[in-house]
């Protein structure tokens, strides 16, 4: 059985690819790929919900049942190549908004990440739904493979603890997350802030 893209709510990829055709129609992206991207070629596939974690969260032993949902990404292609995401979040009343546009390596990472994973025989026997795990205090961002009956994580490049591109359980995942928690806390002084990263 294929890998499940799950369907965003309604207006999110219409919104998406309005803002997409737009800018590109205007000259407006700043990133190199986007700004050469020919308008009429500009698509957006692979739909997925991102979750996050927080480092709290992290070193108190939690894992998947703490993750919330914070947004929809999508993989932007230019033609058959893949060159950028596209993350919405929504307004108060419910109403998607175009996030942002990002090129980089979690972009390709994804793309290569999605590939390989659809040939696994776990998600051929799945059926599995395309997630994405966010946790920017630690810099990793991870595909999640979510059925009822398991959950499966794919780190990835560049990950903080490794195993990029490997299937991993989400028991161990966490053990090496919370460590690396525990370990970024003990060395950092208190300065009032939460003391993570800019999202990835």
């Amino acid at each position: 059985m294929p890998l499940h893209m799950p369907a965003p709510p309604s207006g999110v990829p219409e919104t998406v690819r309005s803002k997409l055709h737009a800018l590109a129609g205007d000259s407006r992206f700043s990133t190199p790929a986007l700004r050469l991207a020919r308008q009429d070629d500009l698509e957006v596939s692979t739909p997925h919900q991102v979750f996050t974690i927080g480092l709290d969260d992290i070193e108190s032993g939690a894992g998947l049942d703490a993750a919330r949902p914070v947004s929809w990404r999508y993989l932007v292609t230019a033609g058959s190549e893949v060159i950028a995401s596209a993350e919405t979040t929504q307004d108060a009343d419910g109403t998607p908004q175009a996030a942002e546009f990002t090129e980089g390596r979690f972009v390709a990472a994804t793309d290569n990440a999605v590939r390989s994973v659809r040939a696994l025989p776990q998600v051929e026997k799945g059926p599995f739904e395309l997630r994405l795990l966010r946790i920017p205090a630690l810099y990793l961002m991870a595909l999640w493979l979510h059925s009822p009956a398991a959950d499966l994580l794919v780190p990835l490049a560049p990950s903080p603890i490794g195993k990029e591109g490997q299937i991993v359980a989400p028991a161990q995942l966490f053990g090496d997350l919370a460590r690396q928690a525990r370990a970024r806390t003990a060395a950092t002084p208190d300065h009032n802030g939460d003391g993570g990263p800019p999202t990835p």
